[in-house]
Formats: C-alpha cells, sequence, structure tokens
C-alpha cells in the first residue's frame, strides 16, 4: 500500500506560489521581536535563497510562474520585505508586509474562481480579484495591526489595502510586489501619523 501523492503533485505550481506567497508573510510578526537587522538579516537570507540558491537546486519550479523572468515575484518579494524592515517604522514594515502577503494570492484566487468583468484599463485583472485582494488585505492587516497592538486598527488597516489593492490593479509592465508593499506602507504610515 503505497501513501498518499507528493504534495507537489496535489496542488498546482499557482497554488504552491500562493501557499508560499502568505507564508512567508506569517514572518511579518518577526520584525519587531527580531528588530530590524534581525529581520533584514531573515529577508535578505530569503531573497539571496529565492535569487541564487533556489534556481540552482531546482526548487523554484514548484512556485515561479512559468512566464516570470529573474526579476518576477520570486526576487521581488523579498526585496520589497527587505526594503520595507530598511525604511519603514516596525509596524508599518509589518503591516504592509501582511498586505502583500494576502492581497496578490486573494486577487489571483478570487478573479480565477469567479470571473466576472475585466477591470478598465487592464484587462488582465477581474473587479471580483481586485474585491478580494481589498477584503483580504483589510481583514489581514486590521488583524495583524490589532494583534501588534495598534489601539485602532480599522482605519489604518483598511488604507493599506486600498492602497495595496489599487497598487496590485495597475497595469504594470513588471512585478507589482514593490508597488503593492509601497502603496501600502505610505498608506499605513500616513494614516497612523494622521
Amino acid at each position: 500500500m503505497s501513501g498518499p501523492p507528493p504534495l507537489s503533485n496535489r496542488i498546482s505550481r499557482e497554488g504552491v506560489r500562493r501557499l508560499v506567497h502568505v507564508g512567508f508573510g506569517g514572518c511579518a510578526f518577526l520584525v519587531e521581536p527580531l528588530g530590524r537587522f534581525g529581520a533584514a538579516a531573515l529577508a535578505l537570507a530569503a531573497l539571496l535563497y529565492n535569487a541564487l540558491l533556489a534556481p540552482r537546486l531546482g526548487f523554484d519550479r514548484a512556485y515561479r510562474r512559468r512566464d516570470e523572468g529573474p526579476l518576477g515575484g520570486i526576487v521581488t518579494y523579498p526585496l520589497a520585505v527587505l526594503l520595507l524592515i530598511l525604511l519603514a517604522p516596525p509596524v508599518v514594515a509589518a503591516g504592509a508586509w501582511i498586505v502583500l502577503a494576502v492581497a496578490d494570492p486573494a486577487a489571483a484566487a478570487v478573479g480565477t474562481s469567479l470571473k466576472g468583468p475585466r477591470l478598465p484599463g487592464n484587462p488582465r485583472k477581474t473587479v471580483a480579484g481586485s474585491a478580494g485582494a481589498l477584503l483580504a488585505g483589510a481583514g489581514a492587516c486590521i488583524g495583524a495591526l490589532a494583534l501588534l497592538g495598534v489601539p485602532e486598527p480599522l482605519v489604518p488597516g483598511l488604507s493599506a489595502a486600498i492602497a495595496g489593492a489599487v497598487a496590485e490593479a495597475l497595469p504594470l509592465p513588471f512585478d507589482d510586489n514593490l508597488p503593492v508593499a509601497a502603496a501600502a506602507a505610505v498608506a499605513l504610515h500616513l494614516s497612523l501619523a494622521g
């Protein structure tokens, strides 16, 4: 009697990519405990692994998109996280990272499941996908900010999610991880400061 098929046979490449995207987002809760340099070291390790080691070992095939070039999401995601950690206050870095972690997978999952009308100006994205990115980003960011001790997380979390969802929906000629992280971080920072 043989065991269950390997995980790679049961989950699509896109499914694995989404799980990695969300799973690495869980490390956002380590930004404050590890401190800026410890968290930056974690992000740098992920960046170096994804850019240099995983391709040499063939591990990136499980979660790299087929059409993704050398500067695709597998590299820009940990790069965006590293920049967040180095440039933003810890709670902003963690909140924006959470938006980045959940917005893209939610947009992809909802957009491909529900289909529906395409976004004006970006036929590669759907209205349902953008709504999924917004709802998932808002729920995750508000929850994360509450866990991180932000006294009134609703408006900051919603602001970050809206900015991230808008950036995710833009018709960009390059991977959207950097713009999503930047937009979420700026909106979150302004909301927390105001």
